[in-house]
């Protein structure tokens, strides 16, 4: 069974797809719906970390929780050797990859590469306009209590 994690700021939803609506991602254009979740928490920690910038202080509040996929829903893997460049800043290739996924509806899920944490990393995107998205186990979310070690606090 799969098991994702997200991490989310307390007052929003954890698996919610209007952020990266609102403001596109890596894999996707604005306008777009699409969850961004990791293989582990420590990831998804990680994920928010790098957009956060340095900080003097704790990030505030927020919340994570899993997801847990039913062993036959399928999760589509994206090769990144078929999509070079998917790893720049502002990424035309990896945005019309991820847009492609959602327009076409393959897979309420997809692997894809996690520059966070090359070469092995992997993040998974959630479709949540998909029509498996229902089956998917989300978990009440829970707080986040920051390491400050991570911060100069």
């Amino acid at each position: 069974m799969l098991v994702l994690y997200r991490v989310a700021k307390a007052r929003y939803p954890v698996f919610d797809g209007t952020g990266a609506s609102l403001e596109g991602g890596r894999w996707n254009s604005p306008g777009r719906p699409v969850i961004y979740a990791a293989t582990c928490l420590a990831g998804s920690l990680l994920e928010l970390l790098v957009h956060a910038g340095p900080r003097e202080k704790l990030p505030g509040a927020h919340h994570c929780a899993r997801a847990r996929f039913p062993d036959d829903v399928e999760v589509q893997l994206l090769d990144e050797a078929v999509f070079p460049g998917w790893e720049a800043p502002d990424s035309a290739v990896a945005r019309a990859a991820g847009d492609a996924w959602l327009s076409e509806a393959r897979s309420v899920a997809l692997s894809v590469p996690a520059l966070t944490a090359r070469p092995f990393g992997r993040h998974v995107l959630l479709n949540p306009l998909h029509r498996e998205f229902a089956r998917i186990e989300i978990e009440p979310a829970v707080p986040i209590v920051w390491d400050t070690r991570l911060f100069r606090v």
